[in-house]
């Protein structure tokens, strides 16, 4: 990836980052989340990265299934879920993600994102009914 992109990436993420971690509302901290795909798919556009479409895809659907939790009328109420914690580790592992591109690219492992990615597919999935019934069990923790 150009240095400017990824330049641009890190600035953009740890602008979010911050946000979320400022910002009390839960919708306020999935508005700031939204950078996070959405800066991708720009991205995406001039210059093409399989490791950032994979950014891209996994953000987003986490994005997506909070969405979804919390817009079906009881769901989110109903999950046995700290949403507290839940969105707490949603806006370390998105300062995860921010300190990744924030690191110049040779420092930077697959190993180390792929973990960063497994964090937010972890949250996406206790979000979901399914999954809370999984993390209540003790199955996964976040």
């Amino acid at each position: 990836m150009r240095e400017e992109l990824r330049q641009r990436l890190a600035t953009e993420y740890r602008y979010a980052a911050a946000k979320m971690q400022e910002v009390t509302q839960p919708t306020n901290k999935l508005f700031y989340f939204s950078v996070f795909f959405g800066e991708a798919q720009r991205v995406l556009n001039w210059e093409w990265n399989t490791k950032l479409a994979l950014i891209y895809t996994v953000t987003q659907h986490t994005h997506t299934q909070f969405n979804t939790t919390i817009q079906v009328p009881g769901l989110g109420q109903a999950l046995p879920i700290d949403w507290t914690n839940v969105y707490d580790k949603l806006t370390e592992v998105s300062s995860d993600l921010a300190a990744y591109f924030e690191k110049s690219e040779n420092s930077n492992s697959e190993e180390e994102l792929h973990r960063i990615l497994g964090h937010f597919a972890e949250i996406a999935f206790a979000v979901s009914g399914n999954g809370s019934y999984l993390h209540e069990k003790g199955s996964f923790k976040l």
